[in-house]
């Protein structure tokens, strides 16, 4: 079919060696097709050896009123903001105001007696605290998200949480952890996390486009985030950012991240021995993780990777994306103002340019599948799909993004083009958790209660501690 047939504009193919195009213009072109694909709108920074070799702006910053994203627009972190706040807390670390093998009890005289109590403060940065994230509360989302919260009041809605294991024996990834640290540094410091993070980071590295974020104020320059939805975009939802702290709460640029980067690399703010520590895992596996940041080799193709530091973070229509690759000294960052989108997909294609490796960019399935699901509904989709998969010299499919557009469809409530898609999914993605959970998730909407507890189980077979899939399959059982 003609809609679908990819013709020689759409594709990049640079042959290895002998690049008649810069690596600054190789980067460049990478960018504006992912831009074209309607994969990116946001900055972009690679640094090389210490030396920023590519920066660039795509798409609106605010398509109220038509505003373009610049290099100084600013956006929201997300998780990103989780190795700021683990370098915040290893700067009091090194001034002596905590201790990293101290526990929460010693800091939070409230947790006494709770099931972290004896949680210690490197557990609790290295997400081997055994703390559960927010995904265990029913309706966290919009119910507990939208409140407002003072920290006391915050801290008491997960301190009778118990524990998803032995702390330090296993990984989970817990934003609850992540408050409790900031919560800590402002008991011991008795100044606020957003008045800290400004003193002992932002300022001192000249991090001026940079803050921490409350739905009140007025910051010049920040981005509105949105959704990608079927057809074009939806405003983000909204998230009171008292519940954020710590976790998810900051703003920045890609210069300024550029400026930390290299103040990691450099030891501005914490000695060497730290900087090893916060980028040593904790655990061998699963996930490499250190204080703040994921620490493995860093896949950017099938058959090269390098040693990489990173982090993801995504919240309330912004994605971001740090790479650090320590051995070179390079740097790729991206920020986004659309969400979702391939963000491992675009930041590998960005890291071969930097080590002189091809790039073949193909067409994204995802895209075709929103203007198909659009224009004729998910089981005409999905027939294509399976027509189209087949091409792979010119198309590729990115799972997260596949499961994205079934969660769309279930919360715009559209539970048969959901089941269609997320069944199709479920055969092609089935050893990914979050596929076998958005599929349980929309039998539970459809109320075929076996078909949900098959596929809550299924997740839990691929990650025996998902605090999620477990909170929803015990909801089952118990009704």
């Amino acid at each position: 079919m003609k809609f679908y047939i990819l013709t020689a504009t759409f594709i990049i193919f640079l042959v290895k060696g002998g690049y008649s195009q810069s690596k600054e213009e190789r980067l460049d072109k990478i960018m504006k097709e992912y831009h074209h694909f309607n994969m990116f709108d946001g900055t972009v920074l690679v640094a090389e050896n210490g030396k920023i070799i590519y920066k660039s702006a795509f798409g609106l910053a605010n398509r109220e009123w038509n505003i373009a994203n610049t290099i100084d627009t600013k956006f929201m972190l997300g998780s990103v903001s989780k190795p700021l706040t683990a370098m915040l807390m290893l700067i009091q670390v090194q001034k002596g105001l905590v201790d990293l093998d101290k526990t929460i009890v010693d800091y939070l005289p409230q947790f006494a007696g709770k099931p972290g109590a004896k949680i210690t403060i490197q557990q609790l940065l290295s997400h081997t605290s055994g703390m559960p994230n927010y995904d265990i509360t029913k309706d966290f989302f919009p119910r507990i998200s939208r409140q407002n919260f003072t920290r006391e009041e915050y801290i008491k809605v997960f301190c009778d949480s118990a524990l998803a294991f032995e702390p330090g024996t296993q990984y989970h990834y817990s934003s609850w952890g992540y408050f409790t640290l900031g919560y800590i540094m402002e008991q011991v410091t008795g100044k606020s996390y957003a008045q800290l993070m400004k003193e002992e980071i932002f300022d001192k590295l000249g991090m001026e486009n940079s803050g921490s974020y409350f739905h009140t104020q007025i910051v010049s320059k920040r981005a509105t985030g949105y959704d990608y939805s079927f057809g074009g975009y939806t405003s983000s939802d909204f998230r009171d950012q008292s519940n954020t702290m710590g976790t998810g709460d900051l703003y920045s640029t890609i210069e300024d991240l550029y400026k930390f980067h290299m103040a990691i690399s450099n030891h501005t703010l914490i000695n060497k021995d730290l900087t090893n520590k916060m980028l040593t895992p904790m655990l061998p596996m699963p996930m490499w993780y250190g204080f703040g940041w994921f620490n493995r080799s860093f896949k950017f193709s099938h058959t090269d990777s390098v040693l990489a530091n990173f982090h993801l973070g995504m919240t309330d229509g912004f994605l971001s994306f740090m790479l650090r690759i320590p051995s070179t000294n390079s740097l790729v960052v991206i920020l986004c103002n659309s969400s979702p989108t391939d963000f491992f997909g675009i930041v590998g294609n960005l890291t071969k340019v930097i080590y002189d490796k091809p790039v073949h960019l193909k067409k994204p399935i995802h895209k075709l599948m929103e203007k198909l699901i659009s224009e004729r509904g998910a089981e005409h989709a999905v027939e294509e799909y399976k027509k189209i998969k087949a091409d792979t010299a010119n198309y590729y499919v990115d799972w997260i993004s596949m499961n994205f557009l079934s969660e769309q469809l279930l919360t715009l409530k559209r539970y048969n083009d959901a089941r269609v898609l997320g069944e199709n999914n479920a055969l092609e993605f089935s050893n990914k958790d979050l596929v076998n959970l958005t599929m349980a998730d929309i039998y539970f909407a459809l109320k075929q209660y076996q078909k949900a507890k098959e596929f809550y189980k299924k997740a839990l077979d691929i990650t025996p501690n998902y605090q999620e899939a477990i909170r929803k399959l015990k909801e089952l059982e118990d009704d």
